[in-house]
């Protein structure tokens, strides 16, 4: 019994003999693993070529593409027998401005920022003007009508803010040919579109980063609108830009025309459905004829090639023409 209670009394750190022992080591317990960050939501664009051809408009699907030359950009392509059996050929931009790396960029003759001078330049060379690793151009497309007589040739028919400088302010719209525009702010890229009678009071509750001029409503709400003009069943070569339900995907449309053999181009109703089916809630009419224009970057060019931008649609003039603004769709900060 008393050797049990000596063993009993010896305390931590003490031998029986009376040497120091160790201290005892506090292991502490593992720590809790980190949470798996949440994965980054997807993006998933329309099938533009499926959704196209279960629209009504295809009687033929002759030859179809789609790619891609950076993240959150997608392009297709497309030539079809419509079923008044004629040639039709689309070409089609698909942009996430979710993607934190992509965004919209005006482009006008001369790369002017402060104030409009004039004047008409083809979109390939107002791209090159203002393209570099901070803004690089992955393609885009004519926006707004341009003025074409007079001192002021080249200038938009509607407004134009670039940069929060206004270079345009007004609409030259009538009754029969109503005019939107489109715009978004420094503190979101969702994209707005709204009719020329809201210009004022959209400027007086936003700071407006950027914005630009075009017709009037092909689609709004997911539907099909009513018109005023009295070209809409003319079959011309076309130019749209529109919409997802949140602003936040844009889609961008050119079609080719007035080239027996190849495209004769569409009226309103089947750009209505054309633009229905790419998934626009809202989409508008922009510069058509000879002005359609759909440019893409050769894949990884740098700014200093020349021939870094391709013209992939067939301008009915035959060439590239001279035109008033443009929209790019711009890479942000490619040298990161």
């Amino acid at each position: 019994m008393l050797s049990a209670a000596v063993v009993a009394a010896v305390p931590y750190g003490c031998s029986k003999n009376g040497r120091d022992l160790p201290e005892p080591i506090n292991v502490d317990p593992e720590p809790e693993p980190e949470p798996e960050p949440e994965p980054e939501p997807q993006w998933t664009p329309v099938d533009v070529i499926k959704a196209v051809k279960e629209s009504g408009l295809v009687k033929t699907m002759l030859s179809s593409n789609s790619y891609s030359n950076h993240s959150g950009f997608v392009v297709t392509t497309m030539q079809y027998v419509d079923y008044d059996n004629t040639l039709q050929a689309a070409f089609v931009m698909q942009v996430n401005l979710n993607d934190e790396s992509i965004a919209l960029a005006n482009s006008v003759p001369g790369d002017v920022t402060t104030s409009l001078t004039g004047g008409r330049e083809k979109l390939s060379s107002q791209f090159k003007r203002f393209d570099s690793y901070n803004r690089y151009v992955l393609g885009g497309v004519n926006t707004d009508f341009f003025v074409t007589s007079g001192d002021r040739i080249g200038d938009p028919q509607g407004v134009l803010i670039r940069d929060y400088n206004v270079l345009k302010g007004t609409f030259n719209s009538t009754a029969t040919r109503p005019r939107c525009f489109v715009w978004w702010t420094a503190a979101s890229k969702q994209v707005h579109i709204n009719t020329s009678d809201a210009y004022s009071s959209v400027r007086a509750s936003v700071s407006i980063k950027e914005a630009f001029s075009g017709g009037q409503f092909l689609v709004k709400g997911g539907k099909a609108t009513s018109f005023t003009e009295d070209s809409v069943y003319g079959v011309h070569p076309r130019t749209m830009f529109g919409t997802a339900a949140d602003g936040m995907e844009v889609i961008l449309v050119v079609f080719d025309g007035r080239q027996e053999g190849y495209a004769i181009g569409v009226n309103y109703p089947d750009m209505q459905k054309f633009m229905i089916a790419c998934g626009c809630q809202e989409a508008i009419n922009l510069d058509g004829g000879g002005s359609s224009t759909f440019i893409v970057r050769v894949k990884d060019s740098p700014i200093d090639l020349s021939t870094r931008f391709k013209v992939v649609n067939k301008p009915s003039d035959g060439t590239e023409r001279a035109i008033g603004p443009g929209l790019g769709v711009v890479a942000l900060d490619m040298l990161n």
